[in-house]
């Protein structure tokens, strides 16, 4: 294996590490005292860039001294054991420890606004494959229990945590039972799910307000009006919304997967094709950990 590819492994092997130990750090603030103080560390991190995505230049010190240099320290001495355990080339352990070196004097030297933390709004919908992009880590912030991975999508995969339900607003449009049982398992995860049929007057106004909406009979309603024109009528309703609209197509139909492009930088879309076959409690398992089509 030559160099280049030693250094690619191991800095992806840290960066997973890495993000065990960030989600550790947000499992202990709630635990008790003095477990929870490397969470409570962690939390400048948050509170410089706070859940509102609104960055607090009086924090850039705090944050630098309790979290940006705490975290090179912890991906140095990870570097290390991992250059260690797996006899890997003092060259290689030096050129990993130097990238986290890098990011971390780039995120200094423009005060903390990194290619991760950036201020565009509205926020674009995360990458849907396996690396971390500005859109995703702006989902951390946004749900700091959530999307924890700095690089790579591989703990939050394997934990479940890329969809977070509790306390947002979900509108279910459709009457199947299997949107009476996803309506269900949705409010059993804590969200607010309002249920409205078919052909309801009101669904293109609700769905504005809405954070994930479930639409339950594929791409084309019964009388003709096409669920495209319901998110593109909520997308022109929608204000003040810094977060990317949450759309679940259900259905075998292919006219969202044709389509997709038209809202791509605006929705999360996910088709969900197989999803009534699933049950709603496997199609939640596969969507908290990133599927976009089921």
């Amino acid at each position: 294996m030559g160099i280049a590819l030693q250094v690619v492994v191991v800095a992806g092997v840290v960066s997973i590490l890495g993000d065990l130990v960030h989600a550790l750090l947000h499992a202990s603030l709630q635990a008790p005292a003095p477990l929870c103080w490397p969470g409570r560390l962690h939390r400048a991190h948050h509170r410089f860039l706070d859940e509102q995505l609104a960055f607090h230049d009086e924090r850039f010190w705090r944050n630098v001294l309790m979290h940006q240099l705490p975290e090179l320290g912890m991906r140095s001495a990870l570097t290390l054991l991992v250059g260690v355990v797996a006899g890997v080339d003092p060259v290689v352990v030096g050129a990993v420890a130097g990238l986290f070196g890098i990011e971390c004097g780039l995120a200094l030297a423009r005060r903390g606004r990194d290619r991760f933390h950036r201020t565009a709004r509205p926020v674009a919908p995360p990458a849907p494959g396996l690396f971390v992009d500005a859109g995703y880590h702006a989902h951390h912030h946004a749900f700091p229990d959530y999307f924890l991975s700095a690089h790579l999508q591989v703990v939050d995969r394997v934990l479940g945590r890329l969809l977070p339900l509790a306390h947002r607003d979900v509108v279910v449009v459709g009457g199947s039972r299997f949107c009476a049982d996803l309506t269900d398992a949705l409010t059993a995860r804590g969200a607010r799910v309002r249920r409205l049929a078919d052909d309801d007057p009101g669904v293109v106004a609700t769905a504005a307000d809405a954070d994930i909406l479930v639409l339950g009979h594929g791409a084309w309603r019964r009388d003709a009006a096409s669920y495209e024109s319901i998110v593109a009528g909520a997308l022109a309703a929608r204000h003040g919304h810094a977060l990317p609209l949450e759309v679940w197509a259900i259905g075998d139909d292919v006219v969202w997967a044709a389509r997709r492009g038209a809202f791509a930088d605006r929705v999360v879309l996910r088709l969900l094709h197989r999803a009534p076959m699933l049950g709603a409690s496997s199609t939640l398992f596969w969507l908290t950990r990133g599927a976009r089509a089921l």
